[in-house]
């Protein structure tokens, strides 16, 4: 199968979440746990679905494999991912929590699986520059287990302050860990291919070393939460910033470049919104002493990193790879490029703004009117990414 035709088929599962979220909205909000429902269907359905597509695709295209090496291996586990998520949300719906239990499983066999296939991968390649950036994916992956076996437990309604505190372990651990270790890899080199211009000088070095640290990080903030140390958590959370900004550091003269594409504007802002979220849960566990407090306010923080972080950089993200792999030539490449770029200020006004009404939740109108306007953007996103041509058969 042609690589364009193979990233049409293997894209579809993430619109379709995206799409059942916005319209299933109205019945989303009357439900019992409304914030429940759609954090998993945009986090674990859509983004999780991104990430295993480009991950993927990544360590094949640094490793220097032809993609068709992978693909079997992918299905199998993409198939039992999805089973997995599907069965973790109607189980929440229905208080089914053995179905719940029998989804977190399948999630953490596909993760498992995942993490082996990038294993194999590795050990057929031979040496290349970027061989180092997939043990970003193969460490993300282990957080999403981990966090696959928290989820499993706060399924079967576990209870007291320890509640609270395995949930602040679980958000850490998946939105840290798996998409975020997942992301600060990806960016060592995506971040100058977006502008078309040169890795900087030590963008390798700080991007490899940044690994442990925020490994470390993530794990600090989860073993504060679980023997209740708040100050261990606080360190890790600081840690975890500090980490970030190392790795990126040779990349912020780029910030300041004009005409700059939507890609890397997204990528930016999502940036942002991520660092909010962690001054913002610092500032939150320092200040707090009882975890009850610090989980719900960390719940809040759900809409900055559910759509301010993770789909706005998968959004951007696509806007780049999308035209990219349709290929067809240049002259297909050009249209489509432009394509992606249409309404630039339009998506990133709506998507930004919407979120800044969530996230103050000042009063319904407002809320409302930012849900929709988040809302809009994704259908503006998904529609421009829809209208892309593909490369014509010869």
């Amino acid at each position: 199968m042609r690589r364009d035709k193979w990233h049409r088929y293997a894209h579809i599962p993430t619109p379709l979440y995206l799409l059942a979220l916005i319209c299933g909205l109205p019945w989303i909000k009357g439900s019992g746990d409304p914030k429940w429902i759609w954090v998993h269907l945009l986090l674990l359905g859509a983004i999780t679905n991104l990430i295993f597509v480009w991950s993927s695709h990544f360590t094949s295209t640094m490793l220097r494999l032809p993609p068709e090496s992978d693909r079997r291996r992918y299905l199998v586990r993409v198939l039992l991912l999805n089973l997995g998520v599907i069965s973790v949300i109607v189980g929440k719906i229905q208080g089914l929590k053995t179905l719940m239990a029998f989804g977190a499983t399948a999630v953490i066999i596909s993760s498992g699986l995942h993490v082996r296939s990038i294993q194999i991968q590795i050990k057929k390649a031979l040496p290349t520059r970027f061989k180092k950036i997939p043990h970003f994916y193969i460490v993300s992956a282990l957080f999403l287990i981990l966090g696959g076996l928290f989820g499993g437990f706060l399924s079967q309604g576990p209870k007291g302050e320890f509640k609270y505190r395995l949930l602040l372990a679980h958000y850490s651990t998946n939105i840290f860990g798996w998409i975020g270790i997942t992301v600060a890899g990806t960016l060592i080199t995506f971040i100058p291919t977006m502008l078309r211009t040169q890795l900087p000088a030590k963008a390798e070095n700080h991007g490899y070393r940044s690994l442990p640290w925020l490994i470390v990080s993530v794990l600090a903030v989860d073993t504060g939460a679980l023997i209740n140390i708040r100050v261990i958590a606080l360190i890790g959370i600081i840690a975890y910033l500090g980490s970030w900004i190392y790795l990126l550091s040779p990349h912020f003269r780029f910030v300041l470049q004009r005409n700059s594409p939507f890609s890397f504007i997204s990528t930016v802002s999502s940036l942002i919104w991520l660092v909010i979220s962690l001054t913002s849960l610092g500032i939150d566990i320092a200040k707090n002493d009882k975890w009850k407090l610090v989980s719900s306010h960390a719940e809040s923080l759900i809409y900055i990193l559910g759509i301010g972080f993770a789909l706005q950089m998968g959004l951007g993200a696509l806007s780049y790879l999308i035209p990219a792999v349709l290929g067809g030539g240049p002259s297909n490449a050009r249209q489509n490029g432009d394509v992606s770029e249409r309404l630039k200020a339009t998506r990133l006004i709506l998507h930004n703004v919407g979120l800044g009404l969530l996230a103050t939740n000042y009063s319904r109108a407002l809320f409302l009117a930012g849900g929709a306007m988040v809302a809009l953007s994704i259908i503006l996103n998904l529609f421009l990414l829809g209208s892309l041509r593909p490369a014509r058969s010869i």
